[in-house]
């Protein structure tokens, strides 16, 4: 197995400092992670073995998306509990979730009621705005990006800030998917 093949020390549980978040996204050669909204169309067979292997790992105890995935997304049968990070100061409701957290006082609070609350490692699957937010404020401990041929148009990603908060570990290509670990810069 590679460095970028997903495994129960990839996400790890919980150390000292608590549960760890981890991030995965797909993102296009342009730097979109949709296409017509949605993320599914920018998949590979690759990419959706990665996935499922992250999201099933024996350390997830939650999955993190933000209100517009959760909207666009097949999130009803998530194998774990889901919770919605939502801007809205409307009560929304969206199918299969656990946990919707409507206006937050600050995402790095939210992220420690969360870390509080669950044992073990958080999975951010997006999208992309939520991706950023946690970037800024240092939040994603390990983050797993497909890399794919196809072209998006929608929802891009800021590699620049990426590149500012997270560290390439490992990288590695298998037919049109190209695979990158990243860790916390600040580590």
């Amino acid at each position: 197995m590679s460095d970028t093949t997903i495994s129960a020390g990839a996400t790890g549980p919980a150390g000292p400092a608590g549960p760890m978040t981890v991030a995965s996204l797909v993102v296009a050669s342009n730097g979109a992670t949709s296409i017509m909204g949605g993320s599914r169309g920018l998949r590979t067979p690759e990419d959706r073995e990665r996935f499922l292997a992250l999201r099933n790992g024996p350390d997830i105890a939650a999955i993190l998306v933000g209100g517009a995935s959760a909207a666009t997304e097949p999130y009803r049968s998530a194998p774990h509990p889901l919770i919605v990070f939502s801007r809205s100061h409307e009560p929304t409701t969206f199918p299969g979730a656990t946990m919707v957290s409507g206006p937050v006082p600050s995402i790095p609070e939210f992220i420690a009621q969360l870390r509080r609350k669950f044992a073990n490692t958080i999975l951010c699957e997006g999208g992309v705005e939520l991706i950023h937010l946690l970037l800024v404020d240092e939040l994603i401990d390990s983050f797993f990006i497909s890399r794919v041929a196809a072209t998006g148009d929608g929802h891009f990603l800021d590699e620049n800030l990426l590149r500012s908060k997270m560290t390439l570990v490992s990288t590695e290509t298998i037919n049109q998917t190209t695979f990158e670990r990243y860790e916390r810069a600040s580590r």
